[in-house]
């Protein structure tokens, strides 16, 4: 039996990482059927529903496809690191779970004013205070995405910094109690010559812009993205039905 599911997190998540790390390793090839709910439930020790979750979770991801009544399949990728659009996570999560070496890198961090078309953005009013990010992500030392965040200070609590963030936004709003729930995202081409900044800017400016803002439970906004991801760098999944 694999070695038990023992973090804090809910255990769907847990076996999420699990499936996904071996199938990052090599253990499960592109094609490769993966064993039955009950034989996953049987090694990890934990109920058919639980592995249910956590194989919907990479579904959604694109790692894997269900094909009704012949199991589910390891899907076929060319390299890129995959994520999914229905699914509201940290990049820097995204990068870490697939096996890059994920680095952040800060360019700006600053508290300001909001401009009237920012503000707009949070639904808030002109001169709403606002910490102001802009930063890039490296996997295994390649830059992958550049990013330009806006967060509400309004709703932090007194004495947050803008220095405090070091790494994952998410990972910072989240012990205070602020970690988003929802997103209203776009999705767009980009071609633009100003994207990006330093030496790693890729010669080839093509991206996948992700544009969104971010609420919390109670329909607060709590801040806004734009998210460049250097075009073959990643490869989005978002799994449709009729």
């Amino acid at each position: 039996m694999s070695t038990p599911l023992r973090d804090a997190r809910p255990l769907p998540a847990q076996l999420a990482d699990r499936l996904r790390q071996r199938i990052a390793d090599g253990h499960w090839e592109p094609g490769h059927r993966l064993p039955s709910e009950q034989e996953l439930a049987s090694e990890y020790g934990v109920s058919r529903p639980t592995v249910r979750s956590a194989v919907a979770r990479l579904v959604d991801s694109g790692m894997l496809r269900v094909r009704h009544g012949a199991g589910t399949f390891v899907t076929s990728h060319q390299g890129a690191i995959q994520a999914g659009l229905q699914q509201l996570r940290s990049t820097s999560r995204i990068i870490a779970e697939q096996g890059y070496s994920c680095e952040v890198v800060y360019r700006s961090r600053e508290l300001r004013p909001a401009t009237v078309a920012e503000a707009e953005r949070l639904e808030g009013s002109p001169g709403l205070p606002v910490i102001a990010i802009e930063r890039c992500f490296l996997a295994d030392d390649e830059v992958v995405a550049f990013e330009h965040d806006l967060i509400n200070a309004a709703v932090l609590p007194d004495g947050v910094d803008a220095g405090d963030i070091t790494g994952s936004v998410f990972e910072f709003m989240e012990p205070l109690g602020l970690l988003p729930v929802q997103a209203v995202a776009h999705v767009r081409a980009v071609h633009d010559t100003s994207v990006g900044w330093g030496p790693r800017r890729p010669e080839r400016p093509l991206y996948v812009c992700l544009d969104q803002v971010q609420y919390l439970p109670d329909g607060q906004a709590v801040s806004w993205s734009r998210t460049f991801f250097v075009e073959d760098k990643f490869e989005f999944t978002l799994v449709r039905s009729r």
